[in-house]
This record gives structure tokens, C-alpha cells and sequence, in this order.
């Protein structure tokens, strides 16, 4: 008896293939019995258990059998293939993954050995669709073992992780971005100069990025020129080529300039292949550029400063890449401005503690200058008052009344030079003395003012040395007040040197400066008088005898004098009982052969050859001026009021000699200076401050910065003729 209910065998052979949705269908429908496979109820045991097996499963698996590896998969692996699918089923595996064959060819080899592959996030390529982009995926190859007890075929068993690898990654980036954003936050946080704080942004940026450059530029946008500023670049790059200081942005593409003035960051993988600098990339590979990236800075709707990441070779900026360089201009720049501020306002406050102990001291001062000028006016008074009463009380020979009459006008001259001095000071510190310049041989001026101390020097007993030079050494000024300085110098070392001592006066040149000397082996100075001995007031501590201690007139009188002549004076001492030694600089000139007829007399005397000059200075009244006197000397004279404008200008003029104002308002001259020399164009150029900053410390950063000369406010045109003559000679 049959059981009506159980099917004939070859439809119970088939039953293996019941079920599995799409892919099941396809597998039943499928001409098999054309295929090397043949008819399904003819196929292994294994093979059939297999595939029973993974139509049945939820999770993506597949079957590659055989020597040709025909593949076959479930409705969740049909999914995986995305646009491979149907296409590829029943179709030996290495058609499935051409592109990747390299990769995945190693593992069928090592399962047909009867070991089981399996690895965890692996990254493949595959193409789905029209894209080929990297995925990962963990899987497991496992070796099917037929009838006849050797492997046949492969179970591959497998899930994509690409959403797990990438969240992973983002959270590590994120992590790893978060704790550069906090470094660097905690390096700047202490820092007090803004060229500190953006030297240690590009240092710290590269590194992380692992760039090979980053540094910032200023931008003027009116000359689509960047400013080099925070240069930092990777020790591990090797020796790139020297960024200029300065360069035109339309120089590397004109697109540049109009992407940042928007506020989107310039991105370039490929220099020769990115069609915005490709006509350019012979100039980014001059600069050793071959990527870069230039992230703005926006202030007020402006372009003013620009973030730049370069690599030697292409490379593909990430998104990642351009949001942290934006992260970290936007900190830097915040940063700068707080130091800024913070900078400001201990300015300030130091300032303020400045000036508060300033007028103590000076209140103090003036306290201790009114008791010694009362003391020191009682001085002649008094034998003038007693010399009065004598003669109105009493007769008097003749004799005895001409004696009496000489205490009177003796103390009264004496009185009078006091006066003098108070008078004298007072006029030159309001800038009301008119000064009679003309000449002056300076060694006729030392002898006068010799004359005038030799009676002094004699009476205590002083060693009196003086050297003077055998040729001239000229100078202009006032012969008058030169004598007065270079007497208050050696009276003032006279008086405090004691008797028998030595006291030396000596005249020289230095560059283009005449140097007197005045030294002595006398009292010295404490460091602290040395520091004010300039200073109106300025007095040593005094005794009740008056041995030593002054009216504190004469060294201010001294300092006020040799600048109203473009010079200087300075004061050295070892200390107490060490001596000391003054030090008078003054600007030295070359007299003309007919006074009076070159640039001072009205015509000005023809230049050996005209020279090519550029005059900068923000007042244009004075820039207007000098440069029409220099025009009217036969030279080409170029004016401009602006440190930006005049460094593009320079570049094209190549000027013989620049005429520097120091306090200009966007660049300073000093600054200004220093980017000339390193421009190749004007890097031997003859750099000339004209300024009214004329202290010693003005004249020594000027010279730092580059310059060759300095002249002080308003301008000896004698000297400056002088010294463009020389120069075109």
C-alpha cells in the first residue's frame, strides 16, 4: 500500500531548492541542464544540504562550487551585490569580483587546502552600480566537503560593516580632533604676543595634519598682495624652496583673491591638474607646492588674513582637513585679540603705574630743586646785603668801597648765571631758542669752550688732557650753544672730580657721526642718577657742605641742546668713585665749496647723476615737499603716502634711495624697511630715515631695521644734499 501524500523522488530531490524568495525562484527556473552543473536532482549531497541551507537564512551567504567556483546566494547576499545582481548568478566568482580578484583569489586557494578564512572589517572596492567606493566587510570562508571526502566548493558567510567602521572612525577622528582643539587651546592660553600665538597655531596644525607647510599671510586686498607671516615647516619634508615675504595672489591664480573675499577657502589636490592653476604650476613648483589649501579670515565683511596648508605633492583634502583649518584661523585670530587687549591694558596700567611714580619722583625732585634754589640764590644775597649796610652805615676809603663793590657785582653775576641757566632751560625745552647753524669746525668750538674751563681745571688742580684730531671735523650748528654744551660737560666733570684728579676731552669720528668725550676719575654715579642723569632736576644725593649735589640744570640742558642738533648724549659710570664718562654725538657734514650758493642758499647745486628716489610719509604736505626739493636737485622722484602702496611701487621704481617716515600708520618705517631689503628689487637700495623719532633708541632700531642713515625732523637739507651727492658720485 503507497502513501498517497509522499512525492516521487525527483521532485523530493529538488526540495532543496524550495523556498528563498527571489534568488530561490531564479535558482528553480534556471536551464541547468545546460550548464556544467547539469539537472539539479543530479548534484551532490553537500551541495544540495548547502544551498537548502542558505536560502533558508536571513543572513547574506553564498556558495562558489566547483572547479570554475559557480556562484550561488541568498535574497539577503542578492543585496550586497547590489547591481551585480542577477547577473552573476551561476557564474564563476572571479566574474563577480574582477576588480578585486587580487584580494579575494588568495582566500579560495587557502580554503580549497580545507581551512576556514576568516577575517573581521576588511576594506574591498567593490563596484555596485555605477561607483567603486571602499567598503568593509567581515566574512567567513568556509571549505564544503563533498561525497568523496575532498573540498568542492566554498560557504561564504559575511556582513557589511562600512556604517560600524566609519562611525568607529568619525568617533576616533572626533576624539583625536577634540584633543588637538583642548592642546592647543592650552598652549595659547598663557601666551602674551600674537606672533607667538600664531607660530605655535601653524606649528601645532601641521603636525596634526601632517602637512608640509602652514603658515598665515595678511592680505591687502586693494593690491591682491600677501604678507608671509608664522611660517612653520615639517622636518620631515626635506629642503623646500624659500617662500618670499611678499607676493601678488594673482601671481599663483586670479581666482584666488575672489574665493577668499567671499569667505571660501581655496582648495587645490593637484596644482597641474586643477584647471583654476594649472596654467600657473610652474610657480607653485618655483614655491615647492603641489596641494594647497588658503582658508580666510573675514573682520567686518573684509578679507584680512588667510590660512595655508601646502604639500610638495598632490594629495586629496578631506572635508575634515578644511573644517579644522577653519577651526583653527577663526581660534588664532581670537586668541591674538585677546593678547591683544590683554596686552593693551597692562600697557595701560603699567603705564598709569609709570606715570604715577613719575610725578611722585618729580613732585620729589622739584621739592629738592626749589630748597637748593633758595639755598643757592641766599648764597649771594646775603654778602650783598651785608655789603649794602656797610655802606650805608659807615664811610669807607676808597679802597675799602671798591673791594666791597666787587662782593656785590661778584654775587651778582654769580646770581645772574643762575638765572641764566633756569632761563636757558626753560627756552629750550619749549623749543624757543633760535638756533644760528652754520659750519663749524669742531675742533674750534673745543678750544673755546677749553677756554672757558681751563681756569676752573687749573684751580683744582685737575690733569686736563685734550685730543683733538688734525684734520677738521665739521658739523652744523650754533657755534654759541655747542661751546655752552661742550663747557657744561667739562665744568660738570671738574666740579666732580676731586682736586688732583684728571679730567679728558677728546674729539673723533665714528661712521657718520663726530663724537666728543668727556671722562673723568671723579665721584662716578650711582646706577640709579645714572639712569635720570639727563632728567631736569636730576640731583645726586647732596650733603650740607654742597660738595657735591647740583641744581640738576646742566646735563638736561646738555641733552635738550645736542638734539635740537639732531644729536644725542649718553652716560656711562661703573659706579661710585669710578668716574664717569659723557659721550656727545653729532651728525657730521661736509661744507660746500661756495656757501650760500648750493641747496641752502636757495639754488640747489646739480647732482653728479639723478638718481631715482622714493619719498613715504603719511603727512602729505611734508612728503610733497621734501620731494619737490629733491625734483628741483635733478632727481626722479617718486611720492607715495602709503607703506603698502610704496612696497608695489618699489618693486617696479628699483629706487637708487628711500626716504623713510618711521611712524607711518598701516606699516611702520622700521617694518617697512626690513621688507624693502628683502625684496630683490629694492634689497640695495639706500634706506634713509627722515622722522621726528630722534633718541638714541630710535636711532639704534632704525639701524636694526635696516636703514643706512637717520635724519631727525625737521630735515638738514644741507646734510641730505650732501649725502646724495656722495651717493650718485
Amino acid at each position: 500500500m503507497t502513501n498517497d501524500s509522499t512525492p516521487p523522488m525527483a521532485v523530493r530531490r529538488l526540495a532543496f531548492l524550495d523556498g528563498g524568495g527571489e534568488c530561490g525562484e531564479r535558482l528553480r527556473g534556471y536551464d541547468w541542464g545546460s550548464s556544467r552543473m547539469g539537472a539539479p536532482e543530479h548534484w551532490p549531497l553537500s551541495l544540495q544540504v548547502s544551498l537548502r541551507t542558505i536560502l533558508a537564512s536571513k543572513f547574506p551567504m553564498a556558495i562558489h562550487w566547483g572547479r570554475d567556483l559557480l556562484t550561488f546566494y541568498n535574497d539577503a547576499f542578492a543585496h550586497v551585490l547590489g547591481s551585480k545582481h542577477p547577473g552573476h548568478l551561476g557564474r564563476p566568482v572571479h566574474e563577480l569580483w574582477r576588480e578585486m580578484w587580487d584580494q579575494i583569489g588568495p582566500i579560495f586557494e587557502h580554503v580549497f587546502t580545507g581551512e576556514t578564512y576568516y577575517v573581521e572589517n576588511a576594506s574591498y572596492a567593490p563596484e555596485r552600480g555605477h561607483t567603486q567606493r571602499e567598503t568593509y566587510f567581515t566574512h567567513c570562508h568556509s571549505p564544503i566537503w563533498g561525497d568523496s571526502g575532498q573540498v568542492e566548493g566554498v560557504l561564504l558567510v559575511l556582513t557589511e560593516s562600512t556604517r560600524e567602521v566609519l562611525a568607529e572612525r568619525a568617533f576616533v577622528a572626533l576624539n583625536r580632533r577634540q584633543a588637538f582643539q583642548l592642546d592647543m587651546a592650552d598652549r595659547m592660553r598663557g601666551m602674551a604676543s600674537p606672533a607667538e600665538i600664531k607660530t605655535t597655531a601653524t606649528e601645532l596644525l601641521g603636525k596634526y595634519l601632517r602637512v608640509a607647510r602652514v603658515y598665515f599671510t595678511e592680505i591687502h586686498a586693494a593690491t591682491r598682495t600677501a604678507y608671509l607671516q608664522g611660517l612653520w615647516t615639517s622636518p620631515d619634508q626635506g629642503e623646500l624652496p624659500a617662500l618670499p615675504v611678499s607676493g601678488t595672489l594673482d601671481e599663483l591664480s586670479p581666482e584666488i583673491m575672489g574665493a577668499l573675499a567671499a569667505g571660501r577657502p581655496f582648495v587645490v589636490d593637484d596644482v597641474g591638474a586643477d584647471r583654476r592653476t594649472a596654467a600657473y604650476a610652474r610657480a607653485y613648483q618655483a614655491l615647492g607646492i603641489a596641494a594647497i589649501v588658503v582658508v580666510p579670515l573675514l573682520q567686518a565683511g573684509r578679507v584680512t588674513c588667510a590660512l595655508n596648508l601646502t604639500m610638495p605633492a598632490p594629495r586629496g583634502w578631506t572635508r575634515d582637513d578644511i573644517a579644522i583649518a577653519q577651526d583653527v584661523v577663526q581660534r588664532t585670530w581670537e586668541a591674538a585679540e585677546r593678547a591683544r587687549a590683554v596686552a593693551a591694558l597692562r600697557s595701560e596700567h603699567e603705564h598709569s603705574q609709570r606715570a604715577q611714580a613719575a610725578l611722585r619722583d618729580a613732585d620729589s625732585r622739584k621739592d629738592e630743586f626749589l630748597a637748593m634754589l633758595a639755598h643757592e640764590l641766599r648764597n649771594p644775597l646775603a654778602p650783598i646785603g651785608t655789603a649794602a649796610e656797610l655802606l650805608r652805615h659807615f664811610q669807607f676809603d676808597e679802597a675799602t668801597v671798591k673791594r666791597t663793590s666787587e662782593v656785590i657785582s661778584r654775587q651778582v653775576k654769580h646770581m645772574t648765571g643762575l638765572i641764566d641757566d633756569l632761563l636757558d632751560v626753560s627756552r629750550v625745552t619749549r623749543g624757543m631758542v633760535p638756533l644760528k647753524k652754520e659750519t663749524l669746525d669742531l675742533r674750534t668750538v673745543a678750544s673755546h669752550a677749553v677756554e672757558q674751563v681751563r681756569p676752573l681745571m687749573e684751580a683744582r688742580r685737575h690733569r686736563f688732557v685734550v685730543r683733538l684730531p688734525e684734520e677738521p671735523v665739521f658739523v652744523h650748528g650754533d657755534n654759541k650753544r655747542l661751546v655752552q654744551v661742550l663747557a657744561n660737560l667739562l665744568n660738570n666733570a671738574a666740579k666732580y672730580t676731586p682736586e688732583d684728579g684728571f679730567v679728558e676731552l677728546s674729539v673723533g669720528v665714528r661712521g657718520e657721526n663726530v663724537t666728543v668725550t668727556v671722562r673723568d676719575n671723579g665721584v662716578g654715579m650711582r646706577p640709579e642718577l645714572l639712569a635720570r642723569a639727563f632728567e631736569l632736576f636730576a640731583q645726586d644725593e647732596r650733603t650740607l657742605d654742597r660738595s657735591q649735589g647740583g641744581m640738576g640744570l646742566g646735563l638736561a640742558l646738555v641733552q635738550r641742546l645736542a638734539e635740537a642738533h639732531q644729536g644725542s648724549v649718553a652716560a656711562h659710570s661703573d659706579g661710585i668713585g669710578k668716574g664717569s664718562t659723557f659721550i656727545l654725538r653729532l651728525p657730521m657734514t661736509h661744507p660746500r665749496r661756495d656757501e650760500g650758493k648750493g641747496p641752502e642758499g636757495g639754488a640747489s647745486a646739480a647732482p653728479v647723476r639723478s638718481l631715482r628716489l622714493l619719498v613715504v610719509d603719511d603727512n602729505v604736505d611734508a612728503a610733497d615737499t621734501l620731494g619737490t626739493l629733491l625734483a628741483d636737485a635733478g632727481h626722479q622722484v617718486r611720492v607715495e603716502n602709503s607703506s603698502r602702496v610704496a612696497l608695489d611701487v618699489a618693486r617696479e621704481l628699483k629706487p637708487d634711495i628711500c626716504l623713510l617716515d618711521i611712524g607711518l600708520p598701516d606699516i611702520d618705517g622700521n617694518e617697512l624697511a626690513r621688507r624693502l631689503r628683502a625684496q630683490p628689487e629694492t634689497g640695495h637700495a639706500v634706506l634713509v630715515a627722515v622722522t621726528g623719532y630722534g633718541q638714541e633708541r630710535d636711532r639704534n632700531e632704525a639701524y636694526a631695521a635696516g636703514f643706512d642713515y637717520h635724519f631727525v625732523k625737521p630735515v638738514d637739507m644741507g646734510r641730505l644734499y650732501a649725502l646724495i651727492a656722495r651717493i650718485s658720485g
